[in-house]
């Protein structure tokens, strides 16, 4: 056990780090004051202010919301971008689908043959004769130009 005068020493010693149990006469006048303002702004009809640490908090809290806000408006803008990008990307993909179609379709258009088979029936034209057919060799050069020596023989 501890003497009762050990006992005060230490208790007197602990009190500088740890918390006061008791409070101070100033504390004291300072809570009496605060509370006769309040009873006055309350006969007045006044709000009562919120006090600097709380209205730091306040404000803190306040700037936190707005920016988490921001930030849902922001992802939400977002995945709106991204819902657009994908839709445009599959549209393209059908595009692309049908370019390729087109692409079959010239090439095969582009063939003798299928030029032929067209002739043939949207224009009604036939194989030539061998009185019609004209055919040149390296030795001949036409002095008025191909185009009149191809008339000359072939309509003759």
């Amino acid at each position: 056990m501890i003497a009762a005068e050990k006992w005060y020493e230490y208790q007197r010693q602990y009190q500088k780090y740890g918390l006061a149990l008791q409070p101070e006469e100033e504390e004291i006048a300072r809570r009496a004051e605060r509370k006769k303002e309040r009873e006055a702004a309350r006969t007045r009809g006044l709000t009562l202010k919120l006090q600097s640490d709380h209205r730091v908090m306040f404000s803190i809290v306040i700037a936190a919301a707005i920016v988490f806000m921001i930030i849902v408006v922001m992802v939400s803008y977002a995945a709106k971008i991204t819902y657009d990008i994908n839709t445009i990307k599959a549209e393209n993909n059908v595009l692309a689908g049908e370019i390729e179609d087109l692409d079959v379709k010239v090439m095969s258009a582009n063939t003798v043959v299928y030029i032929e088979e067209q002739a043939k029936k949207q224009l009604g034209m036939k194989h030539p004769d061998m009185k019609h057919c004209v055919y040149l060799s390296t030795t001949e050069t036409p002095e008025d130009g191909f185009a009149d020596m191809l008339k000359a023989k072939a309509y003759n």
